[in-house]
């Protein structure tokens, strides 16, 4: 049921408040990976990139660096 005065929020919650236990469950693990990616993207300029960290395990670990 959508109401134009109602907040995102408040649109939310009833709309989970209405589903079964399994499907809540679901979307609180959706909202949970939703949270961690945006705040992963927020260090993405920050952070080195999957090859970097791969690179530098590989050196760490005495193999020297890979090529691909």
């Amino acid at each position: 049921m959508y109401n134009p005065s109602m907040t995102t929020q408040e649109l939310l919650i009833e709309e989970i408040r209405r589903q079964p236990e399994p499907v809540q469950r679901e979307v609180l693990h959706f909202l949970r990976f939703l949270v961690r990616e945006r705040d992963e993207q927020s260090w993405a300029d920050v952070l080195p990139g999957r090859e970097v960290e791969d690179e530098v395990l590989s050196i760490l670990d005495g193999q020297g660096p890979q090529t691909r």
